[in-house]
C-alpha cells in the first residue's frame, strides 16, 4: 500500500457506502486506515466536551455518583472505559500539544492513555515525538519505564526520605468527620490497594464479568446465603480472568466507607462495643437524635439509619423535676429486616441497585419504599434493593420511588416526572469527516524497533536541561 494510493483515495471518497466486499485489497486498507484517522479526532473532539461537562458538573442527578456512571447510563459505555476516559479528558486540560496532536488524528487514544499517565505541559514536547514514531504498545513500554524512573524522586528530582504514617480524627462543628492520614510508602500502597478493592466491590455492576464470585447480598442480611444442597457459599472461587484493575478513585471517601462496612459485617464483637456500634440517642426526652458521643442527625440521616440493620438507638427520657436530666431507658432492638428467605427472594428479582443508571451488584441495602418508621411492611411489594450511595440520595430527597402493587416501581425526579431506566441512544445524521485530518494521519513515522534504554536516556536529559534552564531564568528575572 503506498503513500500514492492513501492520497489518491481521499477522505470525501472514503464515506459514500459502499459494500465492503466491492473494494480492493488496497482500497479497503486505506479505507480502514482513513477510518481510524477519523474516529481518533472524534474521540478527541468526544474527550474535550466530556472535559467541558465535568467542569460543568450538569450531569448531576438523581441516582448519579459520577460523570462516568452518567457516561455509562446515558451513552452505553461501560463504566470501566467511561472512568479511563474521563481520567484522560481531565489531562488533556493542560497538555496543550498532545491535546492537539490527538485532534489532528496523529496520536490514536490508545497512545493518548498512556501518556497521559506521566505527561506534564514541560515534558509533552518529546513525549509528542516518542509516540508518533511508535506503536501503541511501545509507547505504553515507555510510560511503563518512565513510571518506574520517577517513582520515588520529588519535582527536583531528589530522592525523597520515607515518611512515618499517622493519623488523627475529629467531629466539625456542622456535623462531619475529619479524617486526616499521611502514610509511609508501604502503608499508602496497602491504603490504595484496599481502596482499590473496595471501590471494585462497591462499585460493580450488572456487566462485570471479572469474577464469578457468589451472589451478592444486602449488607443488611442476617446471614449469608446458602446453596441449592443447603450448603453455605462462603468462598470466592478464583475466576480464569484476573484483570481486577480499576483506576483508583479521586474521591476515595466512597470506597473507604466500604472498607468500613466489610471490617463492621466481618469482624465479630461483644453484643454490646460503643465504639464498634452505630448508637443513636433517640426517645421523647432527647430534643434532636444524635450520635453517641457525636453530633446531631438530621430527619433525612435518622431514617436513613433506621433502614439498616447494624444500628441501635439508646432510648432515653427527661427525669421528672430534673428537665435538664436524661435518664436512660434501654437498648432498642437493632433494627427489623427481612428474614433469609425474603433476602434471598429479594436479591433474585433485582440482582443489583434498581436505581435507573446506576446497577451497582455490592454492598446493597433492603429498602422499605414505604419507610419502615411510617408502617411500611417488610414484604416484597415494599422492598427494593439500592446501593449505599443510592440509599443517601433518597433519604437527601434527591429522588422517589413509588410502589404501584406488584413489585412494580417507578422512580422519579423532586419534581414528579419519571426517571428513564435505559434512554435511547442514536447517532446524528448530519455527520460529516473532516477533510482536514489525513487519512494515514495514525501510521507511525519511521516505525521500527523501540531502543527503550536510549530513548528514556535522551528525553530525561532533554527534561533535566530544560528544568535547569528554567531555574536558571527564574533566578535571572528575580535579580
Amino acid at each position: 500500500m503506498s503513500v500514492t494510493a492513501l492520497r489518491a483515495e481521499g477522505v470525501s471518497s472514503m464515506f459514500d457506502g459502499a459494500d465492503p466486499a466491492s473494494l480492493s485489497d488496497e482500497v479497503l486498507e486505506v479505507r480502514v486506515l482513513g477510518y481510524a484517522a477519523q474516529i481518533t479526532a472524534l474521540t478527541a473532539e468526544f474527550l474535550s466536551l466530556v472535559a467541558e461537562l465535568d467542569e460543568r458538573e450538569s450531569w448531576r442527578g438523581p441516582g448519579i455518583h459520577s460523570l462516568a456512571q452518567w457516561l455509562s447510563w446515558k451513552a452505553g459505555i461501560s463504566q470501566r472505559t467511561a472512568h479511563e476516559q474521563v481520567r484522560v479528558a481531565k489531562s488533556l486540560r493542560e497538555l496543550t500539544l498532545i491535546r492537539e496532536a490527538f485532534g489532528a488524528g496523529r496520536l490514536t487514544y490508545s497512545k493518548v492513555r498512556a501518556l497521559t499517565r506521566v505527561a506534564t505541559p514541560l515534558r509533552e514536547q518529546e513525549l509528542v515525538n516518542l509516540a508518533l514514531s511508535c506503536t501503541a504498545s511501545q509507547v505504553e513500554k515507555a510510560v511503563r519505564a518512565m513510571r518506574q524512573i520517577d517513582r520515588g524522586h520529588n519535582e527536583k528530582g531528589e530522592l525523597v526520605a520515607p515518611v512515618e504514617s499517622w493519623g488523627r480524627w475529629k467531629w466539625n462543628v456542622d456535623g462531619s468527620l475529619s479524617v486526616s492520614l499521611t502514610l509511609s510508602p508501604l502503608d499508602g500502597a496497602r491504603f490504595l490497594a484496599g481502596v482499590v478493592r473496595a471501590e471494585y466491590e462497591r462499585a460493580r455492576t450488572a456487566d462485570d464479568g471479572d469474577l464469578p464470585a457468589r451472589e451478592s447480598v444486602p449488607r443488611n442480611t442476617p446471614g449469608e446465603l446458602e446453596t441449592e444442597s443447603g450448603e453455605r457459599d462462603s468462598e470466592v472461587k478464583p475466576a480464569n480472568r484476573r484483570d481486577l484493575w480499576r483506576q483508583v478513585p479521586l474521591n476515595v471517601a466512597p470506597a473507604v466507607v466500604a472498607m468500613a462496612d466489610m471490617v463492621h459485617d466481618g469482624i465479630a464483637m461483644p453484643d454490646l462495643a460503643p465504639g464498634a456500634e452505630i448508637l443513636i440517642h433517640a426517645g421523647d426526652g432527647v430534643e434532636h437524635a444524635h450520635l453517641d458521643d457525636g453530633p446531631a442527625l438530621s430527619e433525612a440521616e435518622l431514617e436513613e439509619a433506621r433502614c439498616g440493620a447494624v444500628t441501635r438507638e439508646v432510648l432515653s427520657a427527661r427525669v421528672p423535676g430534673d428537665p435538664g436530666k436524661l435518664a436512660l431507658l434501654g437498648l432498642g432492638r437493632k433494627r427489623r429486616t427481612p428474614n433469609k428467605a425474603l433476602v434471598r427472594a429479594l436479591f433474585l428479582r433485582d440482582r443489583c441497585c434498581q436505581t435507573p443508571g446506576c446497577e451497582r451488584t455490592r454492598h446493597l441495602h433492603a429498602h422499605h419504599v414505604v419507610f419502615w418508621s411510617a408502617g411500611g411492611e417488610t414484604e416484597l411489594d415494599n422492598l427494593i434493593l439500592l446501593c449505599g450511595s443510592c440509599h443517601r440520595a433518597l433519604h437527601r430527597g434527591e429522588f422517589a420511588i413509588r410502589g404501584h402493587g406488584q413489585q412494580r416501581f417507578t422512580f422519579h425526579m423532586p419534581g414528579g416526572s419519571v426517571i428513564e431506566v435505559s434512554p435511547a441512544t442514536c447517532a446524528p445524521g448530519l455527520w460529516q469527516p473532516d477533510s482536514k485530518i489525513a487519512v494515514d494521519a495514525t501510521v507511525p513515522i519511521g516505525g521500527g524497533k523501540l531502543d527503550l534504554g536510549y530513548a528514556t536516556e535522551v528525553i530525561y536529559a532533554v527534561w533535566e536541561w530544560r528544568e535547569r534552564q528554567t531555574a536558571a531564568s527564574a533566578v535571572t528575572a528575580a535579580a
